[in-house]
């Protein structure tokens, strides 16, 4: 998954640079080194509801820094149909990877990107601040500590799953989940049974049954047979992942 590390900011200033130096891969930069940055970055604005990047348009040329209120990212996995959806909120840094020559380019025309609510963020050109970066060892150890944290992150989420088997099934059930093209609904189309759930993920059978059922008890998920809906998607990401 793309990198998006929140941190608190104040208010986005008008000024872009200015804003973005509120985050801590510009802290401690000079006024050159921001200048540079100032000539490859762009504020922009949307209503909530309104699309950033539709399904199939998103290139990994530019990344985003959100200055104020949430987007939401939709990664579609090509092999099942299976989606995951992430919020990404104030202060977060999102796909900056992409600078660095990811070679996912396929597997960036399944992103799509919306506005939770209203939106601002600062579009920073990937390929020059890729040059910039090479040539400014400040501009570099801030972004190698933006990446130790994502790092460290990631590392503890997956020690995390493995301290619980719940988690893990919840991953696994989310390989099941498909768009349904008439209604929009998240569902399983058809459920798969709590052994074979249990067999793919590497646990008992019973921790199956009970990840299943706190779904349903929480609301996230409702029986519709012989499958299952997925009312509250996001819930459910946060739970996997």
């Amino acid at each position: 998954m793309m990198s998006a590390t929140a941190i608190s900011v104040s208010a986005p200033s008008d000024d872009p640079v200015e804003s973005l130096a509120m985050l801590p891969l510009f802290h401690d930069l000079s006024d050159k080194i921001l200048s540079a940055v100032r000539e490859n970055v762009d504020v922009r604005r949307y209503d909530a509801g309104q699309t950033v990047y539709a399904l199939g348009q998103f290139d990994g040329s530019e990344f985003f820094a959100v200055m104020s209120g949430r987007m939401k990212v939709s990664i579609i996995e090509p092999e099942t149909g299976a989606m995951l959806i992430e919020e990404i909120g104030e202060g977060a840094i999102f796909a900056m990877e992409l600078a660095f020559g990811s070679t996912a380019s396929d597997a960036f025309q399944q992103v799509s990107v919306t506005a939770d609510d209203d939106l601002v963020v600062v579009a920073i050109e990937a390929e020059p601040f890729f040059l910039l970066a090479s040539q400014r060892p400040t501009l570099m150890r801030n972004i190698a500590a933006h990446f130790a944290v994502e790092l460290a992150a990631r590392r503890f989420r997956n020690m995390a799953a493995e301290a619980a088997p719940e988690q893990r099934i919840l991953t696994i059930l989310l390989q099941y989940v498909e768009r349904d093209a008439i209604s929009g609904q998240w569902r399983v189309p058809l459920m798969p049974k709590h052994r074979t759930l249990a067999e793919e993920a590497g646990v008992e059978e019973a921790v199956s049954a009970a990840a299943v059922a706190m779904l349903i008890q929480e609301g996230i998920a409702r029986r519709d047979y012989p499958g299952l809906i997925i009312d509250d998607m996001s819930r459910l990401n946060e739970l996997a992942n």
